[in-house]
């Protein structure tokens, strides 16, 4: 599982510092947040809004408290409330009039708003709760949504999303690569999957850019390096604000070759033949 947010190597190296000293690291706790979606890009004066679905062998989500916090670039998480029992109770400093908390009992989620935007929320929100279920006591956070508070309206070009046919490298490698282009925010989680949709973890590398000049869509490429004799055949699958899906192979043809910071990108080149 990747994510790609902007300056992702720091922006998500925050993420697993905030998870890491409260949950200990996946594998102990045995309780599961995931929120959705993975962001939500909104003018100023507008509404978003974000869920927190909770599960686990255990869990008693109508006695839980689940809680809500906000992390506000270079700053750390503050907590704006907690819920319990269908109650709501504010923190300091947060405005109950702005944010405004509900809990789906028969779906074991929570849901969280905030309203009347302004740039001051756009922050990554986190839902956490307490794992009781083991020996100590444990506060379990999700894995974030991110909100934009901007003009530019999310979008995302499928038309423009391809998998190249894998190359040959060296030492009896095989390459992938996948290619998604303009898209907005710049929020997107991309895993390699086999054919039976089990995620490759081993081998990803990946890069994003930022727009150009006048522009204000992001580009990223991800390539996988197998063994070539594995057998398998990989697909590459995205999720994003606008929608999730898997990368389509690309038709052989004619490319060249753009150079990006790091890598080289090959092309399709429409030629006609007289």
């Amino acid at each position: 599982m990747t994510f790609f947010p902007l300056h992702s190597k720091f922006l998500w190296l925050q993420v697993y510092i905030i998870i890491s000293p409260f949950s200990f690291l996946d594998g102990y706790s045995q309780i599961t947040l995931i929120q959705t979606p993975l962001s939500v890009t909104r003018e100023e004066t507008k509404t978003a809004r974000m869920r927190c679905k909770i599960s686990g062998e255990g869990f008693n989500f109508d006695s839980a408290y689940i809680h809500w916090y906000r992390q506000s670039p270079r700053a750390a998480p503050k907590r704006i409330l907690y819920t319990k029992s269908g109650s709501v109770f504010m923190d300091e400093d947060f405005d109950k009039e702005k944010f405004k908390a509900s809990d789906d009992v028969p779906a074991s989620t929570s849901n969280l708003r905030v309203e009347k935007l302004t740039q001051e929320d756009a922050a990554i929100y986190y839902c956490a709760t307490w794992d009781i279920t083991i020996n100590y006591d444990i506060k379990v956070f999700g894995s974030g949504t991110k909100l934009v508070v901007s003009s530019t309206p999310a979008h995302l070009n499928s038309a423009t999303m391809q998998v190249l046919s894998p190359s040959t490298e060296q030492d009896e490698k095989v390459s992938y690569m996948c290619l998604i282009e303009n898209f907005h925010p710049n929020v997107i989680k991309v895993t390699w999957e086999d054919e039976n949709k089990n995620e490759e973890k081993n081998g990803v590398h990946e890069e994003i850019w930022p727009p150009g000049d006048n522009q204000q869509s992001y580009s990223l490429s991800s390539w996988l390096t197998v063994d070539k004799n594995s057998g398998k055949n990989y697909r590459c699958k995205y999720e994003h604000e606008i929608k999730g899906d898997y990368v389509p192979m690309e038709s052989p043809g004619i490319y060249y070759i753009i150079k990006t910071s790091s890598l080289y990108i090959f092309r399709e080149v429409t030629v006609s033949l007289q």
